[in-house]
């Protein structure tokens, strides 16, 4: 498949408008109470939503910080932004007040919206979303180096960083991805993970780039969602979860390809989605880069495939480093964006990831991360590769291994896992038979929990250091 790259020279929306006018670029809501909207429809709602926000004061490179799950209003919140020169920033609703107070004193922003959020006593002027009673003239030009995001990254091990992008190296990495992974102009991808996350964030590019068609369903279940589109980026528990769906109900998919990540990927699982016409492809990915970084159709190899058009890829000392045009203008601190680059002077121009890797058959392979290794009984423990063995078990779907203190060794490994029925003493007893033949004897988890639903809620990368919190407080 060719390289896509659109050099935009003007918004995406009216670019689309102009030469695709007629076509469906937006499914709203479910089944029963669908709406479609064309190109042209969209390109007219943008403008009447950001006439209302310059009404009320938001100007060109202004942070608003919006604090929503997916919706239409959400949607229309983005586009408006970005139309009138500002910047966005996307934070968790599940989160509590005190925790998004900490991220927007962090953020300094301007303004701030919600659908449903209690924003009482949080800083920033409260925005509302309208459309404008007459469109006029937005003096705000397209112009692709502009900062537009601001996305939190996973804090896996850590406080977040929030990492700054242009329309330039989202597209970039929108349109490297699409080189390989197909999603043409009568595809739907469905947006199912949140905006304030850099997967949620690369789809709406993704449509943007390709012109195609964005579904937003969020008031139907996933499983129904995903029965009437073609695409979806999903999380392994999730696209499980599916696949049941449709063994219950006697479906058949019309899902045909789906982005997975977010964990590793059981191979029985892509298979079982193969086997049912569903093309599963995985890859490695970070904020930083805007998202997808390599990626492959998922085969029985661990590897997660080869670097994407627009992005570079090297090993240093086993440190995955990254580079390219996809990569983000910095790191936002203070009203100022600092660069991700130029802290080593062996490599000045390279990201530091912290993830390790080897290459084996021209194909990347992720060993796990140099902020998540313990040390246990004077061992080295690497957290991944424990987690590998345990995936290849029939009954895990998804593993975490995170240490606990031990009087005797420093720290203990403990399972924490998705499995495909109760975790009950027999399938720990199976377990803990399978890892004394797999793995030796300090790398054998001496607890094995059940990663409790709230972890799973959100479909996207669960956090290390938030799984450690939990871990810290639970009654073994």
């Amino acid at each position: 498949m060719p390289e896509i790259n659109h050099d935009f020279v003007t918004w995406p929306w009216q670019y689309w408008a102009t030469e695709r006018g007629d076509d469906i670029a937006l499914r709203l809501g479910g089944d029963q109470q669908q709406a479609n909207m064309t190109w042209s429809q969209v390109s007219h709602y943008i403008d009447l939503y950001a006439q209302s926000l310059l009404a009320q004061g938001v100007k060109r490179d202004q942070l608003v910080a919006v604090i929503a799950p997916n919706s239409e209003q959400t949607l229309w919140m983005l586009l408006a932004i970005w139309r009138v020169g500002a910047r966005y920033v996307g934070l968790n609703p599940k989160l509590t007040k005190a925790e998004v107070s900490t991220q927007l004193a962090q953020l300094q922003h301007d303004f701030i919206w919600s659908v449903d959020y209690d924003l009482t006593g949080l800083s920033g002027q409260t925005l509302t979303l309208e459309l404008a009673q007459t469109q006029q003239m937005i003096p705000v030009m397209w112009q692709a180096h502009r900062a537009v995001t601001l996305t939190l990254t996973s804090g896996s091990t850590g406080t977040p960083k929030a990492a700054v992008h242009s329309p330039e190296s989202h597209l970039a990495n929108a349109s490297g991805l699409l080189a390989r992974f197909g999603y043409l102009a009568a595809d739907t991808w469905l947006l199912s993970l949140p905006l304030f996350h850099i997967s949620g964030m690369a789809i709406i590019w993704r449509w943007l780039s390709q012109g195609a068609c964005l579904a937003i369903n969020d008031k139907q279940p996933l499983n129904e969602a995903l029965d009437s589109v073609t695409h979806a980026s999903l999380v392994p528990t999730q696209l499980q979860r599916y696949l049941d769906y449709l063994g219950q109900n006697q479906r058949t998919a019309q899902l045909k390809r789906v982005l997975l990540g977010g964990a590793i990927i059981p191979v029985t699982l892509t298979q079982q989605a193969t086997s049912l016409g569903i093309e599963c492809w995985c890859g490695y990915g970070m904020t930083e880069m805007g998202s997808t970084v390599t990626a492959k159709l998922a085969d029985d190899s661990a590897g997660v495939g080869q670097v994407l058009p627009n992005r570079e890829l090297f090993l240093r000392d086993g440190e995955i480093l990254v580079k390219g045009k996809a990569l983000c203008l910095g790191y936002y601190r203070n009203k100022t964006i600092f660069p991700v680059v130029g802290n080593n002077e062996l490599e000045p121009e390279w990201f530091a990831t912290k993830d390790l890797g080897i290459w084996h058959n021209d194909e990347l392979f992720i060993q796990g991360r140099v902020d998540n290794m313990f040390i246990s009984g004077g061992e080295n423990v690497q957290p991944e590769d424990i987690e590998k063995v345990l995936l290849a078990h029939p009954s895990v779907h998804q593993a975490f291994i995170l240490p606990i203190a031990d009087d005797e060794f420093g720290q203990r490994p403990v399972a924490i896992l998705v499995t495909s029925h109760a975790l009950d003493d027999g399938l720990v007893a199976q377990l803990q038979s399978y890892m004394a033949e797999h793995v030796t004897s300090f790398k054998r988890p001496i607890h094995y929990v059940a990663l409790p639903e709230i972890f799973m809620e959100s479909g996207i990368k669960i956090s290390r250091k938030q799984l450690a919190d939990w871990v810290s407080h639970y009654s073994f």
